[in-house]
Formats: C-alpha cells, structure tokens, sequence
C-alpha cells in the first residue's frame, strides 16, 4: 500500500490519497487493520479485504470494504481502493469491485460508499460505470503538495 500512496499525485497523475506521508505499514495502522478484519460483520467496525498479486507475488492492488462504528449504518460499508500506476487499465479495479459488490450482495449490505477526488476521472469513469452514483462534494476539502483539491462522494444502492 506504501508503493501506491507514494504514486498519489506523482509525474501528472491525480491525486487519490489525502495520507501524504504516513506510513501505512506503521505497527499501529497494521494493528487497526488487522483488529478490523478479525471482526465479523455485522459487528461496528468490521472489514473485508481483497488484493491482486503481480506475476511476481508482490500486491499490487488491493480494496477493502469497512463497516461503521455506529450501530445504526450497519447497513452501510466503506471502500477503499487502490492500484499501482502500472497496473492501472487492466481490469483489477473493475474486477476488485465487483468481488466486493458481491459480498456486499450476500451479506445484506444495502449500500456501498466512497470518496473519490474530483480530478481522478479514471476512478469516477470507473464508479460510474459499475453504478455508482455522486452524492456530493466537498470543495477545497483537502491541501495537497500546495494544491487545493475537491472530494466526491459517491454510493451504490446495493437493495432496494
């Protein structure tokens, strides 16, 4: 996950993670990750991951779908996603999200949230093609390497 923030707004891409800097293989964030999948849903705070091995068994792709802290958007998850540049147009996200809208299917989760920057035009494309759909939009939301940049919300109704 390091290699993929460290790509976030580097050599004219996007940006797609407000984490400037922090080091997500840190003993406390692995602590809350690892506390996070331990936790069966429908339990507050649960999470579900998935990842995409290169040829060469490194990660190179991963998603996870989190449950609330708040009892009452037990019917609500989380995403969050990520690829690395080269293995973007491959197809890894679209199928990541599918196996996610799946067990979200399965599991009696009613809808699917994320937050995507407003530039990042091949992860809205992506979103919108699997049914998602923008909810709002918080500008100047985040300072980013001097750069004001806006965030979306988007969400999926999984039943109706």
């Amino acid at each position: 996950m390091n290699r993929q923030i460290a790509e976030s707004g580097r050599c004219g891409r996007p940006f797609f993670s407000p984490m400037e800097g922090v080091d997500f293989a840190s003993t406390e964030r692995r602590a809350r990750f690892e506390k996070g999948l331990a936790t069966p849903l429908p339990q507050p705070s649960w999470m579900k991951a998935w990842a995409a091995e290169s040829p060469d068994s490194r990660f190179v792709a991963h998603l996870d779908l989190t449950g609330s802290s708040i009892p009452s958007e037990k019917h609500r998850a989380s995403l969050g996603i990520g690829v690395e540049d080269s293995f973007y147009r491959r197809g890894l996200g679209r199928r990541l999200m599918q196996v996610a809208i799946e067990f979200a299917t399965r599991n009696n989760i009613e809808w699917i949230d994320l937050s995507v920057f407003s530039d990042n035009n091949a992860a809205i494309g992506l979103y919108r093609s699997l049914g998602f759909e923008e909810v709002g939009r918080r500008n100047d939301r985040f300072r980013l390497s001097g750069r004001s940049v806006d965030d979306l919300t988007m969400t999926l109704r999984i039943k109706d």
